[in-house]
């Protein structure tokens, strides 16, 4: 029998059997009010995420998120899971160790529907590296310079943090990115002369 045509008794049962985190109650909280006062259009309204309590709590927080940034399809994987959405003018900067290396170190920035933008970071060097992709889980910027400024940013801190100062690689992806945030935040080396009277 399927999730949805059990009846509230049965749902409340399976909804206690899942072990929901923190971030995750409030959306059960919701549901589980709904399910006690028996109101039809929310309880429609998570149903219509999935056909079991962990899918549809899981999939309704994912789509609230797709919201954010104008994301209002729902399509849904052979699995039932909702399905990625595609960001438009999505751009991936490399910063490359080497010439002819394969590139680890890049940021991949992306626009919603409504114009917000948000950024993924993959960064290493000699001995380990971080990294996490564009998403709508990211953080929210109004433009795309605001969001690249952003991720060159924790980048930066990420390969100055972590990496040692005699990583050559890490350094030379280090003078890259701060190439690109000096050119975008409009600060330039300034040369000085000195001048004899």
């Amino acid at each position: 029998m399927e999730y949805k045509e059990l009846s509230i008794y049965e749902k409340l049962e399976r909804i206690q059997e899942v072990n929901y985190c923190r971030a995750e109650r409030h959306e059960v909280a919701v549901y589980l009010n709904a399910l006690r006062r028996n109101y039809r259009a929310v309880i429609e309204e998570y149903e219509s995420f999935g056909d079991s309590p962990r899918q549809l709590i899981m999939n309704k927080r994912d789509y609230d998120k797709h919201l954010l940034f104008g994301f209002t399809k729902k399509e849904f994987n052979q699995y039932g899971w909702l399905e990625c959405p595609c960001f438009l003018e999505r751009e991936e900067i490399k910063f490359p160790h080497r010439d002819g290396w394969a590139v680890s170190n890049y940021i991949t920035v992306g626009k919603g529907l409504n114009g917000k933008w948000s950024y993924g970071v993959s960064y290493s060097h000699s001995t380990g590296g971080s990294g996490y992709g564009l998403g709508v889980w990211g953080k929210i910027f109004d433009n795309r310079k605001d969001c690249l400024k952003s991720a060159l940013n924790d980048m930066l801190t990420g390969l100055e943090k972590d990496s040692s100062k005699t990583d050559r690689y890490a350094l030379n992806v280090l003078k890259q990115a701060k190439a690109l945030f000096d050119e975008i935040t409009g600060r330039k080396p300034v040369q000085l002369e000195l001048s004899f009277f």
